[in-house]
């Protein structure tokens, strides 16, 4: 004696395999994904085929752009202001942080030097030179 109740099988999909591969392709998209921060303001760094330098979180960067303007950390400042605006960054950080220079390819050597100058007179001696691989 066979007791067979009248059920009717159970169609659906179900959702939580589902919502399993969903969050593994979320996560792998963004452990995957490179961020690259370039700042808004528009420079041609020159070429150079030597290997990228590491950026610290206490690094300052300053860019210089073909139109003689100075930017100190985005925001822009005087040629003659500059010392005082690294002084005053170097009293935050505490330590002596390092330097970023972001120079335009056509900036003149002379303006690149008197940046490296007022950044050592305030006592900042590790300085880099943002650069481009070549074809890029």
């Amino acid at each position: 004696m066979r007791f067979r109740r009248n059920q009717k099988p159970k169609l659906g999909i179900e959702l939580t395999p589902l919502i399993d591969v969903v969050f593994l392709l979320l996560i792998f998209f963004m452990v995957s994904t490179t961020f690259v921060a370039n700042p808004g303001i528009k420079v041609n760094l020159p070429e150079a085929s030597s290997r990228p330098v590491s950026e610290k979180p206490e690094t300052i960067e300053i860019t210089l752009t073909k139109e003689k303007r100075v930017y100190l950390g985005g925001q822009e400042v005087a040629l003659e202001g500059l010392k005082s605006g690294l002084a005053e960054r170097v009293k935050q950080q505490g330590e002596a942080p390092s330097l970023l220079i972001r120079a335009d390819g056509e900036v003149a050597h002379a303006q690149v030097v008197f940046v490296m100058d007022q950044a050592y007179q305030v006592g900042i001696s590790q300085l880099s030179i943002a650069t481009t691989e070549p074809g890029m």
